[in-house]
């Protein structure tokens, strides 16, 4: 009864074993999203860049990073996650919009890389700091001739992708609420603010 019993666990456990290997393998991040021509003609039709990210969405959602990471993976190490950046990649659009959605990106993410868990001065300011790239990425938006509404809606797009996660999520709100009371002012649309 013990070896029938003995045997019966070490093949339970081999199946765990194998199943966490499949499932590490399934789960290696994918840093490009092939663009067939279907897709591309796909992206085209598409009458704002807002839509051509949810036909992204929904065809690319699994390459996301889950990961335990705040940051996730960044291979080129340009502030930027790398599934977030395959996105961006994949959009049919012109280089300075692509540029302008990078830098929207970019500024999203920076907040995941500070630990904001005390509420101090040095916090506060450093939160300060960030939030004012923002202002920079909505003239830049602008300037490259991205209209108002998909201003809007891509950066509503991108916060969604970067903190796609609880701990993400958490991170993000720590961060906003280090800038609670603060105002900013709306920056001119010219391309000294494009990155």
């Amino acid at each position: 009864m013990k070896i029938l019993t003995l045997t019966f666990f070490l093949i339970l456990l081999s199946g765990c074993k194998n199943a966490n290997n499949e499932s590490n393998n399934e789960h290696t991040p994918v840093t490009k999203i092939d663009k067939t021509p279907e897709l591309i003609q796909e992206l085209k039709d598409q009458s704002t860049i807002g839509d051509q990210f949810s036909i992204l969405y929904d065809k690319f959602e699994p390459i996301l990073d889950r990961s335990d990471s705040l940051t996730g993976p960044d291979e080129n190490a340009d502030g930027i996650r790398d599934d977030i950046e395959a996105f961006i990649e994949a959009l049919e659009v012109t280089e300075p919009v692509r540029k302008a959605l990078k830098q929207d990106a970019k500024q999203t993410q920076e907040n995941l890389y500070h630990d904001f868990s005390e509420k101090n001065d040095a916090n506060i300011d450093k939160a300060l700091e960030i939030a004012d790239k923002y202002n920079k990425v909505l003239a830049c938006k602008t300037f490259v001739g991205i209209l108002v509404d998909d201003v809007i809606n891509t950066s509503r797009t991108i916060e969604a992708l970067t903190y796609n996660t609880k701990s993400r999520t958490m991170a993000y709100l720590t961060y906003n609420n280090l800038l609670d009371g603060s105002v900013s002012i709306s920056l001119p649309a010219e391309e000294k603010y494009c990155e």
